[in-house]
């Protein structure tokens, strides 16, 4: 058996040679240098933050000696196995930041992943998490049905694995979690499936923002460090995303929330946290204006205007992907979206190649709103991730196939 000293000077020279072979590649040397770098940063006596992972998740430690997460994402150190790659089988979770959790708290696993948005990069190691550890997962319902059913959707940054959605939390609920108290904001922009999360702790109101607003200096360069206070030369980055819902009123919902909760800290999803005073919520504020001023000088978004809004969408059909082992009639959600500036009746009917057999409905919808009704389609024969689609018109005036599905048989 080899003595520890013989162990050491072997490990020791591993590393030497690892750090040799990859002095040439950029990112693996950033990792081997952050190896030693602490896993945790404490925000508050019982707030925490991760360092070491590409979305910066949070940890909150209650009195009675439990941890909550917000969102549980990607570890840094997961190399070529990442986010960056479409196929699922290239990405892979880790565990990350408990070890060092154990050491600050006495805790070594997670009671309740509280998930700000649906992205992979803040929720891949949440199966991981309730396999090992039985960790509950609570997800607001406006992605909760996104988390538990991925294949039904075709919306981007989706983790393929299902979570299992202990708790869903409403719009407008408030949810106890030992002696903290959460409380939730609609939003889209970045993604319309996505919350805000307020709560207090330690003396302080935060504000959970996921990844609604990122900001840099007066060069456009990404805000670096901590105690990020003055905001007088401070503009916020535009990370709205048009595929993951962007709406006119995006930005102005998630302001007028802040401004009403007006937290002392905000939380992102990347970078380091915000300390607010007046200059952060004027800020907020006039990027609302710019956001909306922008989009209708290069859209027809006008009040009197025929439009999809921001992000164009007719609607969508859940589920996405429907698998048969023979041919059959399958019934599926369409939610159609009124573009008319009026109540309007909207037709809607499913169509599919020749062959296809697709059922039709009119229903009303108030001035630009989503409405939803139950169709049903059936395949003529065997197909493979064969698109069909949803027909829209509304008060007669066909705006044609809005919305696609697949389908394979066979």
């Amino acid at each position: 058996m080899f003595g520890t000293a013989v162990c050491v000077a072997a490990l020791l020279a591993l590393e030497e040679s690892l750090t040799m072979l990859c002095d040439g590649r950029q990112s693996e040397r950033t990792m081997i240098a952050n190896i030693d770098k602490p896993a945790l940063q404490r925000v508050t006596e019982h707030v925490w933050r991760s360092t070491q992972t590409s979305s910066i998740n949070y940890f909150l430690h209650s009195a009675s000696g439990k941890l909550l997460a917000i969102d549980y994402g990607y570890h840094e150190g997961r190399g070529i196995l990442a986010a960056d790659y479409a196929k699922p089988y290239r990405r892979r979770a880790l565990l990350h930041s408990l070890d060092t959790l154990k050491a600050e708290t006495g805790v070594d696993r997670i009671d309740v992943a509280l998930i700000s948005h649906f992205h992979d990069d803040h929720v891949c190691g949440v199966p991981l998490l309730q396999r090992l550890h039985g960790t509950q997962c609570w997800a607001t319902d406006a992605f909760a049905d996104l988390l538990a059913q991925p294949e039904a959707h075709c919306f981007p940054c989706d983790w393929p694995q299902a979570l299992r959605i202990d708790k869903r939390i409403g719009e407008d609920e408030t949810v106890q979690w030992e002696e903290f108290t959460f409380h939730f904001g609609r939003m889209n922009g970045h993604t319309r499936f996505a919350s805000l999360i307020g709560f207090e702790a330690d003396g302080k109101r935060f504000a959970h923002t996921g990844d609604q607003y990122f900001f840099a200096d007066k060069n456009l360069d990404w805000l670096q460090g901590d105690n990020l206070v003055d905001w007088s030369d401070k503009r916020p980055m535009q990370n709205h995303v048009y595929r993951n819902g962007a709406l006119l009123d995006g930005y102005a919902l998630s302001a007028k929330w802040m401004r009403r909760w007006r937290p002392d800290i905000v939380l992102s999803g990347h970078q380091a946290p915000f300390y607010t005073n007046d200059d952060f919520f004027n800020l907020l504020d006039r990027w609302t204006s710019e956001y909306e001023s922008m989009h209708k000088r290069v859209m027809p978004l006008g009040g009197d205007e025929t439009h999809f809004n921001v992000d164009a969408w007719g609607g969508w059909i859940w589920p996405y992907r429907t698998h048969l082992a023979a041919p059959a009639p399958v019934t599926v959600t369409v939610t159609v979206r009124n573009p008319l500036p009026r109540a309007a009746t909207l037709a809607v009917r499913l169509v599919g190649p020749s062959g296809w057999a697709g059922t039709a409905a009119v229903i009303h919808a108030d001035a630009r709103a989503e409405v939803s009704c139950e169709l049903q389609i059936t395949p003529s024969g065997l197909c493979q991730r064969q698109p069909f689609a949803v027909e829209l018109s509304a008060d007669g005036q066909l705006f044609g196939q809005v919305a696609e599905a697949l389908m394979t048989v066979g």
